[in-house]
């Protein structure tokens, strides 16, 4: 164009005309979309997921759901994609006998997807088992399964923040759950982990839900409410946004779509408002927000918790890019399980604080001994403390999850502050062990010990059942997962016992209920009796959850006010405490220093004693020397003049 304007005659006033009137006007009355920049994809037909086209505008198909592999697959290669570990999550990794020679052999795979974290304690059925009483979660019923709404606001299950294939596609076989079922009814009564009394053929499967990132009108809400419905093969039309589901499986009926045809253009075509390239913050924390404010209290865009990143416009990926397997950067989290060949493979602090990325300050760290910056994480200084209580404690006692807050609060997410604990990371990035935050969340729960002294954690449906029988005669307790009294303890084991016994449970061949708190193991003696023991199982092994978000400003992190910041009697890094058992003997909560939960050795504490002494007389020391040089300098002036 700038030739053509060049070449015409009076070019300068029709130039200016052009430039400051056609052109604006242009992009006033065509469609964005016209000029290929805002827009990821063009239009494009939505398909079943038999392939065939969805056409409101005609009927075609109008009342299906639509399918992101038949639809988006067209150009994307969606096969590709969904071998990325979001999609994944280890499934395809998954064995019955993958933990055979290990503390934890009733474990099929890492992450949630047959794993074992501090935040959910179901356990996925193996694929071959031998009775229902060794059936917990099958991976039916990973999706099925819904937490009860508390306040209007519903809750995700395990499918709710899991963006589709993977285990929520294809069964352990590599096959695709609905149509292997449909062919093969009589797979819904045996006892197999992926079929055993599900309805995979009425559900239909969740594909990769592609809009859960792409798409900026997701409705959460509306993608666990057509879980609880399983409406599975549905949920991706309802939560995008495209249009409503009536209907519900769980009913007995067969769901029906209709779509908004405002989102439509005349031939058919699908055209998706606010659909975008890369992921932004908003649809990573569809997932993220509730999880990383529990297990870490981390929050984005949260003014009561503010972030200098966030504050300065970074999002998630610009420190967690992706590639076309959809396999985003990662750091190293000592609670990270799947993907572990990802890990450090994200811009670390040193990367962009030494070269200056995106505009970041270089760090100069001056009156900061040098020798602290491989002795300490970036962020032992720079998240001094974090402004949202996040689960200091996950008391499974009850049957049911008792998340207990951190600091002094007994709810997660509350407005209070906390500061984290510290211990020393095996390796860091760069190779180096250093010390870096973290919340070391506890755990509260009841095992079985088998004959071969392996520590089986109890189903949440088998401790519930037993809690149910024996509530009313523990004592009074608030709250009700406080079991800090011997005599609850021992009729808690007890009711176990019994129950566990009566109702002919396959599952164990000896019945020794343990219970496990406070980094101790209580159980009952031949005689009936409490006995304890220190707790070296993997219970007391569970990793605990780094903290790398909701980064203060340099003026705020530890060094800011000089060496007293951590090397003073009141210092948290030294001297502060952390809880080690939330339930006392005396119903208080127990706790040791931080220099012992880091276990530093003793030189290491006293030579901080001593520099803490140090530091509170160097004022006093300071003063003192000018005095004396101040006096010296007199005497020698009045000798001089004499």
């Amino acid at each position: 164009m700038q030739d053509m304007l060049n070449r015409m005659p009076y070019r300068g006033s029709l130039k200016r005309t052009i430039l400051f009137f056609i052109i604006p006007l242009a992009c006033l009355i065509l469609p964005v979309s016209s000029f290929g920049v805002s827009d990821p994809c063009p239009p494009f037909f939505l398909k079943t997921e038999k392939g065939e086209i969805i056409n409101p505008m005609t009927g075609e198909n109008a009342d299906q759901p639509y399918s992101s592999r038949k639809t988006c697959g067209t150009c994307h290669d969606v096969d590709k994609i969904s071998k990325g570990y979001h999609f994944m999550m280890d499934w395809d990794k998954a064995s019955d006998d993958r933990f055979k020679n290990t503390q934890t052999p009733w474990l099929v795979s890492t992450g949630l997807t047959g794993g074992l974290i501090t935040y959910g304690y179901f356990q996925m059925a193996k694929k071959k088992v031998s009775h229902p009483d060794e059936i917990d979660l099958t991976a039916f019923e990973f999706i099925a399964r819904v937490p009860e709404a508390s306040r209007g606001y519903q809750k995700p299950g395990c499918a709710g923040c899991h963006a589709g294939g993977g285990m929520m596609e294809f069964d352990r076989d590599g096959q695709r759950y609905d149509i292997r079922l449909a062919e093969n009814p009589e797979l819904a009564g045996t006892l197999d982990g992926d079929y055993y009394k599900s309805r995979w053929d009425k559900t239909g499967v969740i594909e990769p839900d592609c809009f859960l990132c792409h798409g900026n009108r997701y409705q959460m809400q509306t993608r666990i409410e057509q879980t609880k419905n399983l409406n599975f093969k549905w949920i991706g039309t309802a939560a995008s946004g495209m249009g409503k589901v009536y209907g519900r499986v769980s009913e007995g009926g067969v769901p029906k779509v209709v779509y908004n045809k405002r989102l439509f253009n005349e031939d058919g075509t699908f055209y998706m408002p606010d659909m975008v390239f890369k992921p932004e913050a908003e649809n990573c924390l569809l997932c993220h927000a509730s999880i990383e404010l529990g297990k870490r209290g981390n929050s984005w865009d949260d003014p009561a918790n503010p972030d200098v990143h966030h504050l300065a416009g970074l999002t998630c990926i610009d420190c967690h890019p992706g590639d076309i397997s959809h396999n985003f950067a990662k750091g190293n989290a000592m609670d990270g399980k799947v993907a572990g060949d990802l890990d450090n493979t994200m811009r670390s602090c040193r990367d962009c604080h030494t070269e200056g990325y995106k505009g970041a300050t270089r760090m100069k760290h001056q009156g900061i001994r040098q020798d602290h910056l491989n002795k300490l994480s970036c962020e032992a200084c720079h998240i001094p403390e974090l402004k949202r209580s996040a689960v200091g404690a996950m008391f499974l006692n009850t049957g049911v999850f008792g998340k207990h807050g951190q600091a002094d609060t007994k709810a997660f997410g509350d407005t209070k502050a906390w500061k984290p604990a510290y211990v020393i990371r095996k390796k860091d990035k760069d190779g180096i062990a250093r010390i870096t935050p973290v919340n070391p969340v506890l755990s509260t729960l009841f095992t079985n010990r088998e004959e071969t002294g392996v520590y089986v954690p109890l189903f949440l449906s088998e401790v519930e059942k037993a809690y149910e029988k024996c509530r009313d005669k523990m004592s009074d307790r608030k709250p009700a997962y406080d079991f800090h009294r011997p005599e609850d303890m021992i009729l808690m084991l007890k009711t176990l016992t019994l129950t566990l016994t009566l109702t002919d449970n396959k599952r164990f061949s000896t019945v020794t209920p343990q219970f496990h708190t406070g980094g101790r193991i209580y159980s009952l003696s031949p005689a009936g009796t409490l006995v304890s023991e220190e707790d070296t199982t993997w219970v007391q092994g569970l990793p605990y959850y780094s903290i790398s978000h909701n980064v203060s400003p340099a003026g705020r992190a530890l060094g800011a006010g000089g060496c007293k910041d951590c090397h003073s009697k009141d210092s948290h890094l030294f001297n502060g405490l952390v809880v080690t058992d939330y339930f006392g003997a005396n119903h208080r909560p127990v706790t040791v220093s931080m220099s012992q939960f880091l276990d530093l050795s003793l030189s290491v504490r006293k030579w901080n004693r001593v520099f803490e002494y140090y530091l509170k007389a160097e004022p006093f020391l300071f003063t003192a020397g000018i005095f004396i040089l101040t006096a010296a300098v007199y005497i020698w002036q009045v000798k001089k003049m004499l």
